[in-house]
């Protein structure tokens, strides 16, 4: 009886301490699992930076694929603009040249002329710094730049304030030619042909 009493202690003493051992194992991982666990985490981590690496260079491919067309539209989109300041600017030297061969000439003037061109004028070189500052932009655009998406808002932001200065450019020279109209009168139409049925 001895041996058995004995065999039962000892058989209950390794029960119970592979049952303190297991406890204890449930409250702190093993060091395989820590480590399986980090070589897991390691590996979505790896995979997250992998798959926004791809993402990166996807745009990077498809924003260079795309860069000479967006360099081409915004030359032309400057090219466009400085075309309408050419006209506008010939507009406003033929409407001067009008009212110093015509209207001056003939001893009528406009009281507030010179503040007229000083608009015009000024209107003028806020379109070109506004120009130069798009066309610095539209060069400055590269895909492989840190933010090419920013680099295309600014030249928007810039042909936007281009676009805008050329609308007042253009008030200002409609103002000149309303000004030049109310001195001189309106010009009386010429009668219309009638028909002889």
């Amino acid at each position: 009886m001895k041996k058995s009493s004995i065999f039962t202690i000892v058989f209950l003493g390794f029960l119970l301490s592979a049952a303190n051992v297991s406890a204890a194992a449930v409250g702190k991982p093993s060091a395989t699992a820590t480590v399986a666990s980090q070589a897991d985490a390691g590996a979505k981590s790896n995979g997250l930076v992998n798959a926004e690496q791809k993402l990166t260079e996807a745009k990077l491919r498809i924003c260079q694929n795309k860069q000479n067309a967006i360099q081409q539209r915004s030359n032309q989109l400057l090219e466009m603009a400085r075309n309408m300041l050419n006209k506008f600017d010939r507009i406003a030297s033929r409407v001067e040249q009008y009212y110093t061969n015509n209207v001056a000439s003939s001893g009528k003037t406009v009281s507030n002329y010179d503040a007229l061109l000083a608009e015009i004028s000024a209107k003028k070189s806020a379109i070109q710094t506004d120009l130069d500052k798009a066309a610095s932009s539209a060069k400055a655009f590269n895909c492989a730049s840190d933010n090419p998406k920013g680099q295309l808002n600014q030249f928007r932001t810039d042909m936007r304030a281009a676009k805008s200065d050329l609308i007042e450019y253009r008030i200002a020279i409609k103002n000149l030619i309303v000004a030049i109209r109310s001195v001189v009168g309106a010009t009386q139409s010429s009668p219309s042909v009638q028909n002889n049925q």
